[in-house]
């Protein structure tokens, strides 16, 4: 299982996630990118780019809010209430809070564009860690649902249910979330044809899946 994005919103975030200029400082444009989107910091990409705080933070909360459709998809569920949506958004910024990286290296291109950036990325566990305890529940959960024990919920109220025991089991476990050892990926910065710099989707699909990585077999009900 691995996040996957709408593209109407990535498509937000490509254009959003630009800067331009002379000597441009790839590692710091970078780790301003990771900032905002996890750590929910927009100083530095608010320098690099001048948009504005509130351009920033829809951004980013558009962003979020796909995370966590793409956080129900992994688990087989369609949409639950939005105070459900509005938990897993609260789990996923506690996560994304704790997320570890750091620019380890630059390489420059031949042509004088912009440096592909090595990005070191320690990822978060709480998925991989929990999985069998996930596993159970989702069995539990199929069991009951053969025997029709909630056939007087509504749709939202039945993926409510279901969502709400995967939450907890990982609610319950953010206070012990191991690390994963280090893992690196090329940053390529790519000049678009206005001249600015950006992030391409496929880059910033690959730095999710690796910050927080879903174990290879499937978990859905």
């Amino acid at each position: 299982m691995k996040f996957k994005y709408s593209l109407p919103c990535l498509l937000l975030l490509v254009v959003m996630l630009t800067g331009c200029g002379r000597n441009f400082d790839s590692s710091g444009y970078v780790t301003s990118i990771m900032d905002t989107l996890y750590k929910g910091d927009y100083t530095s990409y608010m320098d690099f780019t001048g948009v504005s705080r509130s351009d920033v933070s829809l951004y980013r909360d558009q962003w979020l809010t796909s995370s966590a459709e793409a956080f129900m998809t992994a688990f087989g569920a369609g949409t639950p209430s939005e105070e459900t949506t509005d938990r897993i958004i609260a789990l996923l910024t506690q996560l994304y809070a704790n997320a570890s990286y750091e620019v380890t290296a630059e390489t420059p291109a031949s042509d004088g564009s912009p440096k592909t950036v090595q990005l070191s990325i320690r990822p978060l566990n709480i998925l991989k860690d929990n999985y069998d305890a996930i596993q159970i529940y989702v069995h539990s959960f199929n069991e009951k649902n053969a025997d029709f024990s909630y056939a007087d919920l509504t749709e939202e109220a039945y993926y409510d249910t279901y969502l709400d025991g995967i939450l907890t089991i990982l609610e319950s476990h953010l206070a012990d979330m191991t690390f994963g050892e280090a893992t690196t990926l090329d940053i390529p910065l790519e000049k678009n044809s206005d001249g600015l710099y950006t992030i391409s989707e496929d880059t910033l699909t690959a730095i999710q899946n690796t910050l927080l990585p879903w174990p290879e077999t499937d978990t859905q009900q």
